[in-house]
Order: structure tokens, then sequence, then C-alpha cells
């Protein structure tokens, strides 16, 4: 079973340059400025999937000026100018856990490697490994011991189609040259910003569409706070008093109130107080409104996080969208023109597939032709 994870750390980390030729075998790197370099880390020389790109480590001391020392020798001969990243990191663990994703992964025997930066991606290969294995990895220093988070679960099958990590390298597989594109999280906005017009555009046509239901108690002053983290607006409120018997509430501007006015509890009525504070009137001695909101959706930030279900049929419209943004950044504006319009005949398809269609309500039908009374005869 082999495991793979991305070289991606030099993507944001700070660089700099050789200021002339080294030979291979030295210890002894002179560059233009290590600003943002530590003791201690891992340094890139070269770029990603460069033949003879290697990891280094820094010695304990602190760079600075025009010269570092590591703690090992170089493999290989680097030309002046060559990019040097500090990644921090020279190494990668693999983990594993035997149980599937349901279990906790653990670094394997032999699963702790070098960081490849000669090739796009650094692997593993489990030579025990059955199908029903999930995997993890994340980077270590050798010489601190440090370590960065698990990454998300791996297993056989690779990322979902629908996942946040699989529109992002069907995007980054497009395009001729990604490499002018910093980070990921670049990538992963763009996705989110077309998930939130996507679903922005459906809730305009479509009241149902992305409706969530969440139960609030409320104290005897008649107070209650939504905490719901994908919370947009209201679209109804039933009060409880008793657990059992609900009743619907009508929503009343708070200044609209009489000083002297009476409520009934089978007649409850609401204010707003900001954006997530609600009043219900009577109190009462406390109780819990049903509340149906519409919802904006959760912002796709693991790798694993697949689309909501009914946008699952338009990841291509994904993917234009993030093409016709990475274009815009490179400033080729036909080939934004293009991909933007793809997205946007997506959009108009799903939104006309998920429009309601009531069938009890009025039919109504344009003619086209001008008739006159001649013609009814």
């Amino acid at each position: 079973m082999i495991i793979k994870t991305n070289n991606n750390l030099h993507i944001g980390a700070p660089k700099t340059f050789l200021t002339n030729l080294e030979a291979a075998g030295t210890n002894i790197l002179r560059w233009k400025n290590p600003s943002g370099f530590n003791a201690s880390w891992a340094i890139q020389i070269g770029e990603v999937g460069e033949e003879q790109s290697e990891v280094v480590v820094l010695s304990t001391s602190t760079p600075s000026g025009t010269a570092g020392t590591l703690t090992a020798n170089d493999l290989y001969a680097h030309p002046s100018d060559t990019a040097i990243y500090a990644i921090k990191y020279d190494q990668v663990v693999f983990e594993r856990s035997t149980t599937g994703t349901s279990g906790t992964a653990t670094p394997m025997t032999g699963g702790t490697i070098t960081y490849q930066a000669d090739n796009l991606f650094t692997q593993f290969d489990d030579t025990s490994g059955v199908t029903t294995y999930a995997y993890r990895s994340r980077f270590r220093n050798s010489v601190s011991g440090s370590t960065t988070s698990q990454s998300d679960w791996l297993t056989s099958a690779g990322f979902d189609f629908y996942s946040l990590a699989r529109i992002r390298e069907r995007i980054k597989r497009k395009l001729w040259n990604s490499d002018y594109i910093q980070d990921d999280t670049i990538i992963d906005d763009w996705i989110n910003e077309w998930k939130d017009e996507m679903s922005n555009a459906i809730i305009a046509v479509n009241e149902d569409y992305a409706m969530g239901t969440i139960d609030i108690a409320f104290g005897t002053a008649g107070y209650g706070t939504v905490t719901t983290t994908d919370f947009s607006q209201i679209r109804r409120i039933d009060i409880t008093y008793n657990g059992q018997d609900f009743y619907f509430s009508t929503k009343q501007h708070i200044s609209s109130y009489d000083p002297n006015q009476v409520f009934s509890s089978i007649h409850p009525y609401h204010n707003w107080l900001g954006d997530t504070i609600f009043q219900v009137h009577p109190p009462e001695s406390g109780g819990s409104a049903r509340i149906a909101f519409y919802r904006f959706g959760t912002t796709m930030i693991n790798d694993t996080d697949i689309l909501p279900l009914p946008m699952r049929s338009y990841t291509k419209s994904f993917v234009d969208y993030g093409l016709s943004q990475a274009y815009l950044k490179d400033e080729k504006l036909d080939h934004y023109d293009r991909s933007i319009a793809l997205a946007n005949v997506a959009k108009a398809e799903f939104l006309s597939k998920l429009s309601p269609r009531d069938q009890s309500s009025q039919t109504m039908v344009d003619i086209v032709e001008a008739v006159d009374a001649q013609s009814l005869y």
C-alpha cells in the first residue's frame, strides 16, 4: 500500500537565493538574505520536483549575514540564484490505523522518512497494508523533534470525488502552471466563494432550500441566543412552555410594543435584539423556541470536507470558477471570460432544476401572437 503526501511546505515559506555556486559536499551556503530563517530549521534548496533539489538542516546558530552553516554536507551542487526555502521540517511521519478512520493512527515502524523534495510528493510503501487500513501523516523536524498536526485521513480509495481536496487538485491539473498560486488556501477560498454563490442564488429562488432547525432555550426574561455556526436568518419560530405544545410566534419590531400590552402564551410574539439575540413575549417561566432558519452552510476547510448533496452534480462549475480566478490572477483575460461563462451556465442549470415546481399554483401562459375577435370563431 503506497501512501503519498504532497510536498507543499515551500508554499508561503520564507525564501532567499544562493549568491554563489555551491559544490556538493559543503556545509556552508552563501545566501542573500536569511530573514525569516531560524536555527535548526530545515531548508529546501531548489524547487519541488527538480532532480537535484534537497532538504538540509541549519545549525543551532541563528541564521544571519551572508552565509549559513548546515548540520551535514549537501549532496548536490547548486548554481547561483538557486532558491532556498525555510520549510522547518525535514521528515514525513506516516501513521496507520488498522481499524479504518474510526481508529487511532499511530506511527509505523520505518514510516518516518526524509522529505523528498526532488518529487512532487513524499511516499511510503506499507508492504503489510490492506484496503481496510486508514492513514495519516505529519511533518517532523529531525533535530528539534517538533511536528505538525495530523493530516486528514488517507484511505486506499483516496479523497472523495466531491471533496475539497479533489476539486482543488482538478483545478491545479487544468492549469499549465500553478506555481504562481502561492498557497492551496487561495484555491480553497475560490471553491468556498463559489459554494456561497451557489447557495445564495438558490435561496433567492427557492425559500425552502438550505433550511435548518434548532431548539433554543429562553429564560424568565424571554431572552435567547442563536449559537449555531451556519445560521443566516429566521424563517419561522414556534414557542413551547411545557416541551409538548408548540405555538406559532409572530414577529414584532421592538419599538412597536405598547408598554401595557398583554400577551397570551397561546399566541406568543418575538422580537430581535441584534443578529442572534431574540426575546419572547410572554416569557412565562421560561421555555424553548424551535427556530427554522436559512443556512448559509459551513466553510469547506479540511481536505475531506465534501459539497452539499444538491451541488455534487455540478463539481465542474467549481473547477471552472477556480480556473477563472486563477486566469484572472495570471492576467489571462480571454481564458477568464471562457471559464467564468461556463461556471455561470452551470449555475443557471442548477437553479432551474432546484427551483420549486408547485403543481397546485396558478400557471401563467404567455401569448406570443396577437388575436382578435374574428380568430376566436
